[in-house]
């Protein structure tokens, strides 16, 4: 004998028709005349799948028949779709009995018309340990009186890598203010070759878990078989057996009431498949705050006579939340005057590498530079001293225009630079040129340019010196 067979085209479906098995015959000796089909889903190691039988008859009629289904080693029947196997392990005279956990057989006493079919839906499971697909699947029909057909094929098994996949969000980071509650919610995708996964959410330095969404948060503090638990050490331990596909929890949590800095550092998922397969993923938290808090005036105007020096103080006071490392001021007087000294400050003459300094672009120019932390509540001063030439004229100068810059937020002023004539009352009593009281300034929210800046950037998110470097006045 031999056996013809066709393959069913189908996503995920292998298919197979026997056309007959027997050699031609008188028809007195062939009763019947029927063809039949299966075809079943790739089904994953350690999970289930579903063979699909059907019947189809091509004769005036066929009075009852028998149906044999059997399954190779490495999987077993564990039900059907829509019927209940009867009691017993014998064919019975109506129905399907499990024979063996590998072998059905069932019995109908129903009739099928010309061109009328009839199907079975088989549930099996496959072992764990199984790595590809499995040989063979055997369904037989025998009409009652009558020649049966036999068809086998393979019972196709998903050997896949396990593959996951995971991120925390929001995308770019989490914020919020010292003791307010916020999200961040994770995300899997993951293929067939991982039914149920790990998850350990480490929240960042100071913050608290307070509870999930998307699993329950169970009691104690052991990872539970469905669901999560906050560990002892504040980790949020998971697991879950969810639908192929994509999987979301989020996770809710708390600012911490103080902190030092506004950066907490990452929280952190890691993420394992009961198979195999892991995947991780960090995203930055930090506490959001106002960055302008810097009070910052100076010095409104200064008179002096001319060769005299004059002082130009800039004041800041912070009242933020967060120490400030690294401030940056800079200083353009007018022609007529020249920039000497800034108090406490060394004065630079060649571009170099500083952590602390001035450099004087141009004898009207100068930058400088402050790495130390200025604490919340502190004040700090900027003493510019500025020289007025011996020959300039009596009378307003012109305006000294300077920028300071805390947590990258610029703050401009303005100092009116006024020579004394013959007989002119300077104000100071001691011809230092010193101006009165310090002016608030208006903020501009305007933000520097300069290359200076830029550098100074890059030291404000961490870096511990910055470049000054040469550019026109």
């Amino acid at each position: 004998m031999r056996t013809a067979v066709r393959v069913l085209a189908g996503a995920g479906l292998i298919g197979a028709t026997a056309l007959g098995l027997a050699a031609p015959a008188a028809a007195e000796d062939i009763p019947h005349d029927f063809s039949i089909d299966m075809f079943a889903h790739t089904g994953d190691p350690g999970g289930t799948t579903e063979v699909f039988t059907f019947i189809e008859n091509e004769a005036p009629r066929m009075d009852g028949r028998s149906l044999d289904f059997s399954v190779p080693d490495g999987a077993t029947i564990v039900g059907m779709v829509d019927e209940e196997f009867v009691d017993g392990t014998e064919r019975p005279d109506e129905g399907c009995a499990l024979v063996t956990p590998q072998r059905v057989e069932c019995h109908t006493s129903a009739t099928l018309d010309f061109n009328e079919g009839a199907s079975a839906y088989f549930t099996v499971a496959i072992d764990d340990d199984v790595t590809g697909d499995l040989s063979s699947v055997i369904y037989t029909v025998t009409p009652d009186g009558g020649v049966a057909k036999t068809m086998e094929m393979d019972l196709p098994v998903n050997d896949a890598e396990p593959s996951i996949l995971v991120s925390i969000g929001p995308e770019l980071s989490a914020s919020a203010p010292l003791g307010a509650a916020f999200d961040q919610t994770i995300k899997i995708h993951r293929n067939s070759a991982v039914p149920g996964f790990t998850i350990d959410f480490t929240p960042a330095s100071g913050v608290t878990v307070t509870g999930v969404t998307g699993l329950e948060l169970v009691d104690g503090t052991e990872r539970p078989d469905e669901g999560c638990v906050v560990a002892e050490t504040g980790r949020l331990e998971c697991h879950a057996e969810a639908e192929i596909g994509a999987f979301e929890i989020t996770v809710h949590q708390q600012m911490p009431e103080t902190a030092q800095v506004p950066s907490l550092g990452d929280a952190s998922v890691h993420v394992v498949g009961d198979r195999g397969g892991e995947a991780s993923d960090t995203a930055p938290v930090h506490i959001s705050y106002d960055p302008r808090m810097m009070e910052v005036s100076a010095t409104p105007s200064v008179t002096g006579a001319a060769g005299d020096v004059v002082e130009i103080v800039l004041t800041a006071r912070h009242n933020g939340l967060f120490g400030v490392k690294g401030r940056y001021a800079e200083l353009t007087v007018p022609a007529g005057a020249t920039i000497s000294s800034v108090d406490g400050l060394e004065m630079l003459n060649e571009m170099t590498w500083v952590d602390e300094g001035c450099k004087l672009w141009t004898p009207q120019r100068v930058e400088c530079l402050r790495m130390d932390t200025l604490a919340p509540g502190d004040t700090e001063e900027w003493t510019f001293r500025v020289q007025l030439d011996s020959d300039a004229p009596a009378g307003e100068l012109g305006v000294a225009a300077g920028k300071y810059d805390a947590h990258a937020e610029d703050y401009a002023f303005e100092t009116v630079v006024t020579v004394a004539g013959a007989g002119d009352d300077d104000g100071s009593g001691d011809h230092d040129g010193s101006g009165g009281d310090g002016e608030e300034l208006p903020d501009t929210g305007t933000s520097s340019t300069t290359v200076t800046l830029l550098a100074l950037g890059l030291v404000l998110a961490g870096g511990a010196a910055m470049t000054l470097r040469a550019r026109r006045a």
